[in-house]
């Protein structure tokens, strides 16, 4: 079954979404345990828009390197006019599975919501570990896909419509399992940590009311629920809404990692 294709429109939504207020401050949590320093070189796998790898540029100054690299060419097109004003920061079209560098680069690789999507998730570590330095440090964002949380007066099509979406990702809840593969992979495991998302409205600072579209544009997609319960669906999150009843969570997860000495 076929998961999210991160390019065309999905681009375009992802470039809003990274600028909402809960978006930010996971981007401030991802880079915090980065904990980049001048003159490092570090790589971002799914870079995305770039709004990532920019800040990143900040931190490593022009004595260190951002590369960036995504599968999506829209994606990385967005990425090269996001991050143009810093010569030291490369964007590229190429897939974690083949990073297209050397072994031992980078003293740090992260990535955000980007491993959950990848079937082959042994090679992808594999690859990470090759490109990293001895002691390089390993960062990876992903969400718990089961903590999806959304009021409603209905939960029974609310569930239906959440186990239905999970399928849209191989390793719909990752970072239950990753410290295990991270460790058959080679890395030290350092500490994983949560990233919590709650909102009590829907508005254009909500991560929600981005994820509600994508929920259901691929619930829809792949006839996982009949039309009509997710317009019922759709239509319910925005009575509720301008009710005052509107409640969302999700958590997602941290995932520190060390390439040993």
């Amino acid at each position: 079954m076929a998961g999210l294709q991160f390019d065309g429109e999905m681009a375009r939504l992802q470039q809003a979404i990274a600028q909402c207020h809960d978006l930010v401050v996971r981007r401030t949590a991802v880079l915090d345990a980065v904990h980049l320093s001048p003159g490092e070189h570090v790589l971002e796998f799914g870079c995305g828009g770039g709004f990532y790898s920019r800040e990143a540029a900040r931190f490593v100054g022009a004595s260190g390197a951002v590369c960036a690299i995504d599968i999506s060419e829209d994606q990385i097109a967005m990425a090269k006019q996001s991050c143009d004003e810093f010569s030291h920061v490369e964007c590229q079209v190429a897939d974690v599975l083949e990073i297209p560098y050397e072994d031992g680069r980078f003293d740090a690789v992260y990535g955000v919501q980007v491993l959950e999507y990848v079937p082959e998730l042994e090679k992808a570590l594999s690859e990470i570990h090759r490109v990293l330095k001895r002691g390089g440090r390993f960062v990876l964002l992903a969400t718990n896909w089961d903590s999806l949380v959304w009021h409603s007066e209905n939960p029974e099509r609310m569930q239906k419509i959440l186990q239905a979406f999970d399928k849209h990702a191989p390793f719909a809840n990752l970072p239950s399992i990753l410290p295990t593969k991270l460790r058959k992979g080679g890395f030290q495991v350092v500490r994983q940590l949560p990233v919590t998302v709650l909102n009590t409205s829907s508005s254009e600072n909500a991560f929600s009311q981005y994820l509600a579209p994508m929920v259901k544009g691929f619930v829809q997609s792949q006839g996982l629920v009949p039309e009509d319960e997710l317009e019922a669906w759709a239509a319910e999150l925005g009575e509720l809404n301008e009710r005052g009843e509107y409640w969302f969570a999700s958590t997602t997860v941290i995932t520190e990692g060390l390439k040993p000495v």
